[in-house]
């Protein structure tokens, strides 16, 4: 019992020596010059050269719906519908419908969703690589970048040549008439332009990745969230 008693005195004195000299190491830290600490929770220190990041609302509702639909019913005509079928038609004219109205929201939607703030002029896309240098968010270019605008209206274009050849393959069917060419004409592009879309879907699948690591930015999640994370100054981070 005794030595019991014993070890719990040594246990005591343990602890307050303990905590008597990380007291005294707490307070020689605490009295180090200024120098050479800095009080993170003083709002009213400056650091200079900081980042500062913030959230930046960019694509709005239609932009991103269509987006994704489209992107679906892509996908579910190169590989999953059978070509000629009706489910293979309904899905192509309701992706043509889709670029049509993203292409009316280009002329009177909302501020990143226009034209006007994308289209890939030579001094848009100059400014573009000059900020892709700094791996930084050019804020002129929160929308699609002059890159991304090139893909997007690449796959636009493709897309409404699509719908255009397969409806005058239909009506050349059913009506017997020659538009534009005999239909085996009208096939051989229509399939020129699907087989297209196997290069430039995954080309533009392969960018965004590349650019959501180059610009520490997650394209796709901005895409669902319609939210973008803008740096102020230039990262220096490697």
């Amino acid at each position: 019992m005794r030595h019991l008693v014993c070890l719990r005195y040594l246990a005591d004195f343990w602890f307050l020596a303990a905590g008597i000299v990380n007291k005294q190491m707490i307070k020689g830290v605490t009295t180090m010059s200024q120098k050479d600490i800095i009080n993170w929770d003083d709002s009213s220190i400056h650091i200079p050269n900081m980042p500062k990041a913030r959230q930046v609302k960019v694509w709005d509702i239609l932009v991103r719906v269509t987006h994704w639909t489209i992107a679906a019913g892509i996908i579910a005509n190169l590989l999953f519908t059978e070509d000629s079928s009706e489910l293979h038609e309904y899905v192509g004219y309701t992706v043509l419908g889709l670029v049509v109205v993203r292409l009316l929201w280009g002329l009177v939607g909302t501020r990143y969703a226009r034209f006007t703030s994308f289209f890939p002029t030579p001094t848009r896309l100059k400014r573009h690589l000059s900020a892709l240098s700094v791996r930084r968010v050019d804020e002129q270019h929160l929308g699609h970048n002059p890159s991304a605008a090139l893909m997007m209206l690449s796959l636009w274009a493709v897309i409404i040549g699509l719908g255009i050849t397969g409806y005058l393959m239909d009506a050349a069917i059913f009506s017997n008439i020659e538009l534009l060419g005999d239909k085996d004409f009208l096939e051989e592009i229509h399939e020129l332009l699907a087989n297209s879309l196997y290069l430039l879907v995954p080309l533009h699948i392969i960018a965004a990745i590349a650019m959501s690591y180059w610009q520490r930015q997650n394209l796709i999640k901005s895409m669902i969230t319609g939210k973008k994370t803008v740096t102020d100054k230039p990262s220096t981070m490697k």
